[in-house]
C-alpha cells in the first residue's frame, strides 16, 4: 500500500478519532452489560459440545448472516462473560471505519472533513447499533470490511477488496447494499469497469445463497417478493425523527457526565480545529444521497419489516457525508457546528449508557429471582411482566428492551443463569394459567 504505517501514526486524525470512538462508549470503562440476544449468542452457543452439529445447523443459522453466526460461536463468544474486550474491539473497528473513509474520499479527491465523523461515529441514533454486541458483531463489523473494501479498491487491490466486500455481505443485508453501493461509486469514478465483474459475481453469490435457503427459515421468510413496500417508507423514516433522543438525552447525560465533560470538551475543541472541508459539492451530495437511500431499500422491499434504531446505522455515512458537504456553507460558523454536535452526541451517549447499565441491572435482579421460583419439572410463566423497568430517553421496537419484553429473551437468559438450554420456554403474560407454575413480577 501506497501509505505505510509510519506515516499513518503521524496522521492526527487517526489519533482523535480513536480518542472521540473510546471517549463516546467509555463512560464505564468499556464493561460491557449483555442484554437479550447476548445471553444466548454469546452466554449459550459457544459452550455447547458441538456448535455446528447442535446449533448452527438445527437453527439453521447457516441461512442468514452465516459468517456473523460463525463468528458469535468462534470468536465473540469465547469471551463470555469478559463482553468488555468484544465491546472495545469493535468500537476500535468502527473508528477505524471512520478513517478508512475519510482516505478514501481524499483518494478520490473529494475530501470529507472531521464533521463527517463526528456524525458517523457518534451520533446517538448509532448507539444500538454500535454498543449492542448482538447488533454491532454484524452491523459495525460489516461496515469495517465494507470501509476495508472500498479502500483497498481505491488503491487497486482488487482482490483484497473483492473478499472484504464478500465478508461484508454475509454479515448483514443492509451492509451489503451500501457495500454494493460504495463499491459502485469508486468503481464509476475511477473508470475501473473491469471490477464490475468481480463486484456482480459477489453479488450474484449473495442473491443465490439468500435465494436458496429463504423458504427453510423462519427469521427471514419475510424477504418479500415485491419491489417496494411503500407503505414502510413513512415507518423507515421515524426512527429519524425521534428529537427527543436528542433533547432528554442531552438533558439526562448532563446531569450524569459530571467530570466526564473535560475529555468531551477536549475532544470537541479538536474536532472543531482539525482540517474541514470548505466547498459545497453536487456531487458528494448526490453520493450522500445514494448511500443513505441504498441501505433502506431492503427495508421498503420487506413483507415484514422490522426497522429499528439499528437499521438506522448502514445509512449514518451517507447522512454524514450530506451534513458534511452541506455545511460548508456555513464557512467558519462550521467549526462551531462540529463543537456543538459533538458534545451533545456524546453527551447523549453518556445517558445511553447509563440506560444499558440500569436495564441490565434490573434484569439480573428478576432473573436471578425467576430462577428462584422456577419449577424446574414443570411449566412455567411470568406474569405481571413488562417490556422495560427503566425510564429512558427514547421507547422504541426494541430499545434497551429487558429480558422480560420476549418468552425466547428471559427463556434464554434463564437457560444461561443454570448452564442448561434444555429448560422449556418461560411463558410471559399468558392468558391460559392452568397447570402451571406462575411467577409474579409485580414488586419490579
Amino acid at each position: 500500500m501506497d501509505i505505510i504505517p509510519g506515516k499513518v501514526l503521524q496522521d492526527k486524525r487517526l489519533w482523535l478519532i480513536f480518542a472521540m470512538a473510546v471517549t463516546r462508549m467509555g463512560f464505564y470503562g468499556f464493561r460491557y452489560f449483555p442484554l437479550l440476544d447476548d445471553y444466548i449468542q454469546y452466554g449459550i452457543y459457544p459452550f455447547v459440545n458441538h456448535p455446528i452439529k447442535e446449533i448452527f445447523i438445527p437453527a439453521k443459522l447457516f441461512a442468514y448472516r452465516p459468517l456473523a453466526h460463525l463468528a458469535d460461536i468462534y470468536v465473540w463468544g469465547r469471551f463470555w462473560p469478559a463482553l468488555g474486550f468484544v465491546f472495545i474491539a469493535i468500537t476500535i473497528l468502527h473508528a477505524i471505519s471512520a478513517y478508512l473513509f475519510v482516505l478514501t474520499s481524499e483518494k478520490l479527491h473529494a475530501p470529507l472533513g472531521m464533521l463527517f465523523v463526528v456524525v458517523y461515529l457518534l451520533s446517538p441514533i448509532n448507539v444500538e447499533a454500535s454498543y449492542w454486541i448482538s447488533a454491532s458483531s454484524r452491523i459495525i463489523v460489516g461496515l469495517f470490511f465494507c470501509a476495508v473494501s472500498v479502500y483497498c479498491l481505491v488503491l487497486k487491490k482488487h482482490t483484497a477488496s473483492s473478499v472484504a466486500q464478500f465478508i461484508a455481505m454475509f454479515l448483514y443485508e443492509q451492509i451489503a447494499v451500501v457495500s454494493f453501493a460504495a463499491n459502485a461509486i469508486i468503481i464509476m469514478r475511477h473508470k475501473q469497469y473491469r471490477q464490475f465483474l468481480m463486484l456482480a459475481i459477489n453479488v450474484t453469490v449473495f442473491v443465490l445463497y439468500y435465494g436458496l435457503f429463504v423458504e427453510i427459515t423462519n427469521e427471514r421468510a419475510d424477504i418479500s417478493r415485491e419491489i417496494i413496500n411503500f407503505n414502510t417508507v413513512k415507518q423507515a423514516l421515524t426512527p429519524w425523527l425521534y428529537t427527543r433522543l436528542y433533547t432528554t438525552g442531552f438533558t439526562r447525560g448532563n446531569a450524569m457526565a459530571g467530570w466526564y465533560y473535560i475529555p468531551i470538551i477536549i475532544l470537541s475543541i479538536l474536532a472543531a480545529f482539525v482540517e474541514q472541508t470548505e466547498k459545497v459539492s453536487i456531487k458528494m451530495l448526490l453520493v450522500g444521497l445514494w448511500l443513505f437511500v441504498a441501505p433502506q431499500l431492503p427495508l421498503l422491499m420487506l413483507a415484514n419489516n422490522h426497522i429499528s434504531f439499528r437499521t438506522c446505522a448502514p445509512s449514518l455515512a451517507g447522512i454524514a457525508v450530506i451534513v458534511d458537504n452541506l455545511s460548508n456553507v456555513l464557512g467558519k460558523a462550521k467549526l462551531t457546528v462540529t463543537l456543538c454536535l459533538t458534545i451533545v452526541f456524546m453527551v447523549v451517549c453518556v445517558s445511553e449508557l447509563f440506560d444499558y447499565r440500569e436495564n441490565y441491572l434490573y434484569d439480573r435482579q428478576i432473573v436471578d429471582y425467576v430462577a428462584t421460583n422456577l419449577d424446574l419439572g414443570g411449566k412455567n410463566a411470568v406474569i405481571e411482566a413488562k417490556d422495560a423497568y427503566i425510564e429512558q430517553n427514547v421507547f422504541f421496537v426494541d430499545h434497551i428492551k429487558s429480558v422480560t419484553s420476549s418468552d425466547w429473551a428471559l427463556t434464554g437468559c434463564v437457560r444461561q443463569y443454570f448452564g442448561d438450554r434444555t429448560i422449556p420456554m418461560i411463558q410471559i403474560n399468558p392468558r391460559d394459567t392452568q397447570d402451571i407454575n406462575l411467577i409474579s413480577l409485580i414488586d419490579f
